[in-house]
């Protein structure tokens, strides 16, 4: 059984999301591992505010991490509709896989939004158990792990061919 995480990231028109999955045995070394990497002070890492010297020591590290990352790409122009579009196959995705619980980095004003989403897209299975929540970043180390994934692959260049390194798959979504 694994758990997924997942962040977004904006980049040139395009709304990227991606998700990490991660064994559950494997959470609490991997969240060790994770925490090990914060400089002294730091309360999480956000690539956005890292030096490209620590971005490239940090997805070095992740290469040693047993995970998978994909991420989901749709047009950017309306966000809202490409997150909406991005979750509904992301957890179709998830599912398929086998992940049992989702944790999307929490964003005020949009997570009310996400559980709607995710709610009505479940709301016929009695199959099948799937848990969906928000969590800060600061909370939960393995979200750093999407958002380095995600702005890495945003980034393009030499950063997209650091990110492929971490057992990813790219899908385009178009907007319903």
């Amino acid at each position: 059984m694994r758990h997924a995480f997942a962040d977004e990231s904006h980049r040139k028109g395009q709304y990227l999301m991606c998700a990490t999955a991660v064994s559950i045995s494997d959470l609490p070394k991997t969240r060790r591992m994770l925490r090990d990497l914060r400089l002294r002070g730091q309360r999480r890492i956000h690539f956005a505010n890292e030096s490209d010297s620590r971005r490239k020591s940090i997805l070095a590290t992740l290469t040693h991490l047993d995970m998978t990352n994909a991420i989901y790409i749709a047009p950017g122009r309306e966000q809202a509709a490409a997150r909406r579009t991005i979750l509904q196959k992301m957890v179709t995705d998830l599912r398929a896989q086998g992940v049992t619980r989702l944790v999307l980095d929490s964003r005020q004003g949009q997570d009310h939004k996400d559980r709607s989403t995710i709610h009505v897209l479940l709301q016929n299975d009695t199959e099948s158990a799937f848990e969906y929540g928000h969590e800060r970043s600061a909370h939960e180390p393995v979200l750093w792990v999407p958002d380095a994934v995600a702005w890495a692959w945003g980034r393009g260049g030499e950063w997209r061919r650091r990110a492929e390194r971490l057992r990813l798959s790219v899908s385009k979504v178009e907007l319903l």
